[in-house]
């Protein structure tokens, strides 16, 4: 395997297990990663070793050009959080393919992780690659049949994804917009609102500044900071990006990890 040295705190599990990949499986010290190529990782605490792909791949799905040291300095701003930064230390946030990452959160929409896994295996081994390791993430040409995808367990989110037919140039040209405007470009495809917009550029698109409000956000910003008592999503997701600023993405990932393990 191929080697690279991690220039952050860095933890393999927390990054992957927090909710922002579906398509991953444990094997041996490390995991194996499904998505328009397939390969193994592994971290030993210092180098992160990999396969099946080149260290250019491996710098941008990993962000490793990120100095998120100091990133995480600067969103240490109360207990509340700084409790979970240490409960989570080297919680990073990944750089996806903005295709696979659109179509997966659409399958997130009343959801759970272990169900959007199924679904988006089912449907990489209809439409994607067969190689020796397993089902590719179908590519972006692809045109989806709501018949194939009802069989696929795709619900009412069939209709969704055989409608998403935006080419590459779509998704690309979305990197050359602001945060507001790329957010309304990608709410304006069928089954996109505004959680699975932040979920997107937060994850694909490197828009730190988003702060994704999902029922488990909502309860815990709720009762950390409004003392239990109920917000809107609104305001909770303009509470998140006030407070925690051009990076409140990042504290929103390890809010939320931190939520669903009962650390705070």
């Amino acid at each position: 395997m191929n080697k690279i040295k991690v220039p952050f705190k860095f933890n393999l599990e927390y990054t992957l297990e927090s909710g922002q990949i579906f398509r991953i499986s444990k094997i041996n010290d490390g995991y194996r990663i499904f998505s328009s190529v397939i390969f193994d990782v592994y971290f030993d605490g210092n180098y992160l070793y990999y396969n099946n792909v080149d260290k250019n791949y491996i710098m941008r799905f990993f962000s490793l050009d990120i100095d998120f040291d100091r990133i995480i300095n600067q969103i240490m701003l109360d207990n509340h959080i700084i409790k979970a930064i240490k409960a989570f230390e080297g919680l990073i946030i990944l750089t996806q393919d903005p295709y696979e990452t659109t179509v997966s959160f659409i399958c997130s929409a009343f959801n759970n992780i272990k169900r959007i896994r199924l679904m988006l295996d089912k449907v990489s081994e209809v439409y994607g690659n067969k190689t020796d390791l397993g089902y590719t993430f179908p590519s972006c040409s692809v045109n989806f049949e709501e018949e194939v995808l009802s069989k696929c367990g795709f619900g009412f989110r069939k209709r969704y994804i055989s409608n998403l037919t935006q080419n590459k140039d779509f998704f690309d040209s979305i990197y050359k917009l602001d945060t507001k405007t790329a957010k309304i470009k990608l709410m304006n495809l069928q089954g996109i609102g505004s959680k699975v917009a932040d979920c997107i550029l937060l994850f694909a698109y490197r828009r730190y500044e988003v702060f994704c409000t999902d029922v488990w956000i909502k309860r815990i910003i709720e009762k950390l900071y409004f003392n239990n008592h109920k917000q809107s999503v609104r305001t909770i997701e303009e509470f998140g990006k006030n407070y925690f600023g051009q990076y409140a993405g990042i504290a929103q990932q390890y809010l939320f990890l931190a939520a669903k393990k009962g650390v705070i």
